[in-house]
């Protein structure tokens, strides 16, 4: 367990010595000296009767209203356990990476990270649909708490999962994909659009599918959209060109699909734009 020791080097130690001297490792209140307790524990590395001793301190300060030393206790239990989780994670022991991270969200619920833990930790386990309102609450927890980053980090979890299912359907067997496979890809990416704001390969993905389904206004819209938010390279930035090209060949726009093919005519959209711009200009 010495992959634990990241919670004493980020800075959890000061933390602990903090709450110590807040609460007055002399006091003989009993709640009080096992919040010392659980401290000492910790920093001896003895999680789990760290653990033990923080939730006596939490309940104990419960009772006696002592809010402050009930919430450090329980907000110090979420990040060892937090810790415990991952180290567990990385030993392929996700059931118990779990159990330990359940007890992180009982004892502490606006500790974002045990949510985005879990929901990872069951994608893991190919409980997809045990995952998202996981994902979910870690969004709900990180935004409220300032947690941007975790917020973050769960939403674009979302986005990659269901952007890996479209384009898995839209890609599967020869590559031409079929009027069923594109309806589909597009029943993902509306769960997507209920969960998160869709980022541009999820529009790309949206525009693709359209067109297969013949709805070329509606591909050529959403690939403006993702040329609008887009935020990648030139080359990465062609499949969507490439995409709005066809739709726009597909309604008879030869000059702007022309325009289009232009602007995809890099990395490996490169001969097949070409192509298409060649057979544009015998027109």
């Amino acid at each position: 367990m010495s992959k634990l020791n990241t919670i004493i080097r980020a800075g959890a130690l000061a933390a602990l010595m903090i709450a110590i001297f807040g609460v007055g490792s002399s006091s003989a209140q009993a709640y009080k000296e096992a919040f010392n307790a659980g401290a000492e524990a910790a920093k001896a590395k003895n999680y789990a009767q760290a653990v033990e001793k923080f939730v006596e301190a939490a309940d104990g300060a419960a009772a006696e209203g002592d809010d402050r030393v009930e919430a450090q206790a329980r907000g110090l239990i979420a990040k060892i356990e937090y810790n415990v989780a991952r180290a567990l994670i990385q030993n392929e022991s996700f059931e118990q990476a779990i159990a330990h991270l359940d007890t992180g969200i009982e004892q502490d619920p606006n500790f974002a990270k045990n949510y985005l833990a879990k929901a990872a930790t069951l994608k893991k386990l190919d409980r997809w649909d045990d995952a998202v309102p996981v994902y979910q609450k870690a969004i709900e927890v990180g935004n409220a708490t300032a947690d941007t980053q975790t917020a973050r980090t769960a939403q674009q979890a979302l986005r990659d999962q269901y952007v890996y299912l479209a384009s898995s359907t839209l890609s599967n067997g020869s590559g031409n994909a079929s009027r069923a496979q594109a309806q589909q890809a597009l029943e993902y990416l509306d769960t997507l659009q209920t969960l998160v704001e869709p980022d541009a390969d999820a529009l790309y993905y949206m525009a693709e599918a359209n067109k297969v389904l013949g709805n070329y206004g509606e591909a050529i819209r959403l690939a403006d959209e993702a040329l609008e938010i887009h935020r990648g390279s030139r080359t990465d930035k062609a499949k969507i060109y490439f995409v709005k090209g066809e739709a726009l060949m597909s309604t008879g726009k030869a000059s702007e699909a022309r325009s289009a093919f232009e602007n995809a005519s890099y990395g490996s959209y490169r001969a097949s734009a070409q192509h298409f711009l060649e057979t544009l200009g015998t027109n």
